[in-house]
Formats: C-alpha cells, structure tokens, sequence
C-alpha cells in the first residue's frame, strides 16, 4: 500500500530532475552493488567480465530505478514539510541504538563518526520515513474509472 501511495504521489507530482541528480544517484547505486561484491569476495571489475557488461552499461540499467528513487524521496520530502512532519530525538536516539547493535558499537561512537552531517541526514531520513508511513496510513484507493 505504501510503494502505491508514493506511486500515485508521484504521478501528481510536477517535477523537474536534473541529470546530474540522477547521474550521482546511478554512481551511488553502483557503488553499493560493488561494496556488496567486495563482502562476497568478488569485485566490480570481474564481475562486468562475468556478465559481459561495461560500468556505461550499469549505469544506464540502474537508471530507471535511480528516477524512481530520487522521485519518491522528493515527493516524501515535500509531504513531510507540508505535514510538518519531523524526527524526534527520541527517534534519533532510536536509530543510533539500532545502529550501535548492528555495527557491535557503543551509540556514542557511532554519533561521533557520523558528526553533525550525519545526524542531520539521519534526521531527513527518519522524517522520510515517517513521511512515509502517512502516505500508507491515509492513502484512499480508489476505484480506476473504466
């Protein structure tokens, strides 16, 4: 219900994308594909051998899925500031725990790492989150007209 929601959000919405935004966001979905490579032993190079394809080549295919993220996150964006709707401290402190356990750290030096920077788009992504969360829990379907 929450893909269709922001589905739907996102087609009302007027917007007007840059293709550096969507080129940074392809580069950094690479990147996360080759970080995974790396923890699976392989790497993107070889990987590209494997399958035949060329970095152009992976860039282009995940393009696509680069608009439809940068769109959601703007549309969520601007639901959360039309909304109001912010991350507390108390979620803060919420994700930094998560954070703590996942990475086998003390939370402290998890917000020491990530900075003020770091807090900040925790912060954005909470309220994305949450922003989220709204559209899902007051999205009413409705019937397509045939």
């Amino acid at each position: 219900k929450e893909d269709a929601a922001v589905e739907a959000a996102i087609a009302g919405a007027q917007m007007d994308i840059p293709d550096a935004m969507v080129e940074t966001q392809q580069r950094q979905m690479v990147d996360d594909f080759a970080q995974r490579l790396r923890m699976q032993g392989m790497n993107l190079d070889l990987y590209c051998q494997y399958t035949g394809q060329t970095m152009d080549s992976m860039l282009e295919s995940v393009k696509p899925q680069a608009l439809k993220r940068i769109q959601s996150r703007l549309v969520l964006e601007a639901v959360a500031a039309a909304e109001g709707i912010e991350a507390s401290e108390e979620d803060f402190e919420k994700e930094i725990a998560r954070m703590a356990e996942a990475y086998k750290m003390e939370a402290d030096k998890v917000k020491e790492i990530m900075g003020e920077n770091g807090k900040k788009q925790i912060m954005e992504d909470l309220a994305v989150s949450r922003a989220a969360d709204f559209l899902r829990d007051n999205a009413v379907e409705v019937e397509k007209a045939e």
